[in-house]
């Protein structure tokens, strides 16, 4: 009987024990990530180690309070999910009236100019290396084809011609949700240039160990860095991370986030006191542009 009166007495203990532990269950964060390296390298031998990726990483590190999720989404699910609770992103710009639904950290980052890929093959049709290229000239070009994603932003300028040029035959308007072309499609003469980042035919040479053979040039009409910031959805859950963000911001993760941009871009002396100036020493500057504002 007594040991009955034990067990009966332990019972409630478990219970109260049980719905505290319940109680203290790790609330979920679901990070969205995105296929575009070498930004975010979601497979393969340099699975992880994006610039994007990596910072996601280390944010999760030092936020043990929680679980973590991945998500890899496109452009239309990203636009989507952002709208939505418990979500965050590492590494992105400021979408254009996202302000209402969502809390930014200071800026931490910078994206590299978004410029166009060609076939080093093709450059008597562009120019010669480390020019920078008028998209008005090249889209004046009837000989000559233009892939463009819809559902990407560019700067305003590239916005007001690509609605000048709408219906032309020399622009391939693409309504997929990706976030960047398949290189191949240079390869397969679908497009003869097409807008990206520098990086992505870099990586890919090194993903195969084989010489680059395409071509990057940066055009006049994108001619700044695009401010980057680390956001979560703009309620309770998401102010609460949002307060152990800026705890983690500090020089030493910016500087060495800074090297991962310099892995996979190379160095860049104007890119580099650019970061130093705008996100470092958190000045304005009229090299960098925020699509938020």
């Amino acid at each position: 009987m007594m040991f009955r009166s034990v067990l009966y007495g332990l019972i409630p203990c478990f219970l109260l024990g049980a719905q505290f532990l319940y109680g203290q269950e790790k609330q979920t964060i679901r990070w969205l990530i995105w296929e575009q390296v070498p930004n975010f390298i979601t497979s393969g031998p340099f699975k992880g180690q994006g610039i994007g990726d990596a910072l996601t990483a280390t944010l999760q590190k030092n936020l043990p309070q929680y679980n973590h999720r991945n998500v890899i989404s496109n452009t239309r699910r990203y636009n989507r999910l952002i709208q939505e609770a418990d979500v965050c992103v590492a590494w992105a710009w400021i979408v254009p009236g996202s302000r209402d639904y969502r809390i930014h950290s200071r800026p931490i980052s910078l994206a590299p100019r978004t410029g166009i890929q060609t076939l080093k093959s093709k450059q008597k049709l562009f120019g010669k290396p480390g020019e920078t290229l008028s998209l008005a000239k090249l889209l004046a070009d009837s000989s000559i084809k233009l892939g463009y994603l819809e559902e990407m932003t560019y700067t305003k300028e590239v916005h007001s011609l690509l609605d000048q040029y709408n219906g032309v035959e020399n622009i391939h308007f693409s309504s997929t949700s990706a976030v960047e072309f398949n290189l191949d499609l240079l390869d397969r003469n679908r497009v003869d240039y097409f807008f990206g980042f520098s990086a992505q035919a870099i990586f890919e040479a090194k993903l195969k160990g084989i010489p680059n053979h395409y071509q990057f040039y940066n055009i006049e009409e994108i001619d700044t860095y695009t401010s980057m910031h680390t956001h979560c959805s703009k309620n309770a859950f998401g102010e609460e991370v949002m307060a152990e963000v800026d705890k983690i911001i500090d020089d030493k993760l910016l500087f060495s986030h800074l090297k991962r941009v310099e892995r996979w871009y190379g160095e860049n002396m104007e890119y580099r006191d650019t970061f130093l100036n705008y996100v470092i020493k958190q000045n304005p500057s009229d090299k960098v542009s925020n699509p938020g504002l």
